[in-house]
């Protein structure tokens, strides 16, 4: 007699009960049992560039869901591994002790992502499926294609089509979740191959509770008001006006899909209604949808190669001490001194903030935006790839949708705009104003338009 069908929950950048499509599949189909499993890949990690801030909210989200599953009747077990490369030979030879016949994971994106479940896929054998679904985004944006059948490089055209996409298929529906019968062949107590607690020096102490439970107050408590005027309040980085989601999604302990039900609950299922502050709020969440698009369409954009090749040609001063200057928050500048101190102290920044910091080190200081894309994933609580190096290239002005490499941010008219009273500024930076003051290490006027001639000339010589 043929025994049930067991399964594998593999998660990733999931980790979450809630509307969690691999989750609910794996519970399905595992029939007589399902148990789910983190990999520890520490050196991939490092080669991500993820930091203590990252590696502590992942740790943290993991510890929480391990009573949700076990209310469910799902095991979560830790399993340590070190790349993506020993992945395959890790994965097998747990689903091969508890005798599952189905991988369940959610997709991710970009290329090494892509290239590490290829392995998995040509490791699989006969005997076990890995299958995939789709989950860090509200609708499948790579089957958004422009009329020439290219992905989008643009916002506006790929915002339109995304929208009418909604609209054809209507919102997603919420995967739900039922009880899993426990695999029989992992009795209480048993260890796997490879598995470990997950290691108590990762968690960190955190403005940013870790789990489910404070990303959906968070939600809650933005809805309620402060989203009517978030297209007023989004940029002054004094105010508490976003909703200040990003290390949950990032995380995935929040998914899109939930977050546009409530949008949805809350102002109805004709967007072109929405008041003009829910509307620019869903903005953002398809800039998050459109960088992923972006990135899983044109691979080269997880190889360190920007989306414009002719700016791989820009002159990028190699100037160590005005790098440490900015990471270090000591530039003089008060904006980007209390952009970088924010970031060190917190692991998260304002918004605005980052694109005049990002705009400083590539333009005022021409410095390669690679650098600044790094320190930032090894900073940043909410590091996520495909918005992170987006934002990059953006301010640089090598991406999509980029700024013009001539329309430069001046730092000091941002703060008279966005922080007029400099409460921001002050916050981070209680010198500023003061002779204890650091005095600005470069002059704005004289290095815009340095940065300008650099790239006017990469553009000659591209062409």
């Amino acid at each position: 007699m043929t025994s049930p069908p067991r399964t594998i929950l593999w998660l990733r950048g999931d980790l979450r009960l809630d509307d969690n499509p691999a989750l609910a599949a794996a519970v399905r189909r595992g029939k007589g049992g399902c148990t789910a499993i983190f990999v520890m890949t520490p050196e991939q990690w490092k080669q991500h560039h993820w930091g203590e801030h990252r590696c502590g909210m992942m740790v943290g989200a993991l510890n929480a869901l391990r009573p949700r599953l076990e209310s469910r009747g799902i095991d979560l077990r830790v399993i340590q591994g070190t790349d993506d490369l020993t992945l395959p030979k890790v994965l097998f030879d747990v689903a091969r002790t508890l005798d599952v016949s189905e991988i369940h994971a959610n997709r991710e994106f970009g290329v090494n992502e892509d290239r590490r479940d290829e392995l998995v896929t040509a490791a699989a054998g006969d005997d076990i499926d890995f299958i995939r679904h789709e989950d860090q985004t509200i609708l499948p944006v790579r089957e958004i294609r422009s009329g020439g059948g290219t992905p989008y490089t643009v916002f506006t055209p790929f915002k339109k089509k995304w929208l009418a996409l909604l609209e054809e298929v209507g919102i997603p529906e919420i995967a739900t979740t039922g009880e899993a019968t426990r695999n029989p062949h992992l009795a209480s107590g048993k260890l796997l191959p490879r598995e470990v607690e997950p290691s108590s020096e990762l968690a960190l102490d955190s403005i940013f509770a870790p789990g489910e439970d404070e990303p959906l107050r968070r939600l809650e408590t933005f809805l309620d008001g402060p989203i009517l005027r978030y297209h007023e309040d989004r940029d002054p980085p004094a105010l508490d006006g976003t909703s200040s989601l990003s290390p949950w999604l990032a995380c995935g302990t929040i998914s899109p899909r939930r977050i546009l039900r409530r949008l949805v609950d809350a102002h109805g299922s004709i967007i072109d209604r929405w008041p003009q502050g829910p509307s620019t709020w869903l903005s953002e969440l398809i800039w998050r949808e459109f960088y992923r698009h972006v990135m899983d369409g044109i691979p080269r954009l997880s190889m360190n190669r920007p989306l414009h090749g002719w700016t791989d040609r820009v002159a990028w001063r190699n100037d160590e001490a005005g790098f440490q200057a900015w990471c270090e928050g000591q530039t003089g500048i008060g904006i980007v001194d209390a952009g970088m101190r924010q970031l060190a102290h917190t692991g998260w920044m304002h918004n605005r903030v980052r694109m005049i910091v990002a705009m400083f080190l590539t333009k005022n200081l021409l410095i390669d935006w690679r650098r600044g894309e790094r320190f930032f994933m090894n900073q940043l609580v909410d590091g996520d790839f495909p918005s992170n190096n987006g934002g990059w290239q953006w301010a640089a002005s090598t991406g999509t949708d980029a700024a013009p490499y001539f329309r430069i941010f001046n730092p000091d008219r941002q703060a008279e705009r966005f922080d007029a009273e400099d409460e921001y500024i002050r916050r981070w930076v209680p010198e500023f104003g003061t002779p204890a003051a650091p005095p600005p290490m470069v002059d704005l006027k004289h290095t815009r338009v340095r940065a300008i001639e650099a790239f006017k000339t990469a553009k000659n010589q591209g062409q």
